[in-house]
């Protein structure tokens, strides 16, 4: 008999034993992440993730900055968006992280800093490995610039 016509997942002796209802390793539901079922829009037809999405410049940015870590873009075309010490780090660091293709964010999470700032931490997916960079940005008029940048790797 075909065990997806049992109606459980999961084949391990912990998870029948102790039913779907029960399972200690079911992820946790968190309101800010988790949309409500059956409705696009929470109360007052707001979605639930508006404000929770990382703004698409400061996403673009992190792109950016990506690709200077992996050697595919010069410091020198952010100079509008990054401070001058940041510029050296990133002119430091340019081909630190060994990607054999174009970089790719999976991740790019922000934590506002209030009113004016932002801190922002970034994923890059290279071949088989992941590395990450976080930096904090403030507001200039219309864009943000980067005033700090730490990667993990080693100084």
């Amino acid at each position: 008999m075909s065990h997806a016509s049992h109606g459980h997942p999961c084949r391990r002796s912990a998870c029948t034993r102790a039913g779907a209802a029960s399972n200690p390793w079911r992820p946790v539901r968190t309101p800010a992440r988790t949309p409500l079922r059956g409705m696009s829009a929470g109360r007052c037809g707001v979605s639930p993730l508006v404000g929770h999405r990382t703004p698409g410049d400061v996403h673009r940015l992190a792109q950016q900055m990506a690709e200077v870590l992996v050697g595919r873009r010069a410091p020198e075309v952010l100079r509008d968006h990054v401070t001058v010490p940041v510029r050296e780090e990133l002119r430091r660091l340019r081909g630190s992280v060994g990607c054999g293709m174009a970089p790719r964010l999976t991740r790019v999470f922000h934590q506002p800093l209030g009113a004016g700032g932002m801190e922002a931490s970034a994923m890059i997916d290279c071949d088989r490995r992941s590395r990450v960079f976080a930096f904090r940005l403030r507001r200039e008029g219309a864009r943000w610039v980067c005033t700090r940048l730490e990667t993990d790797r080693c100084r």
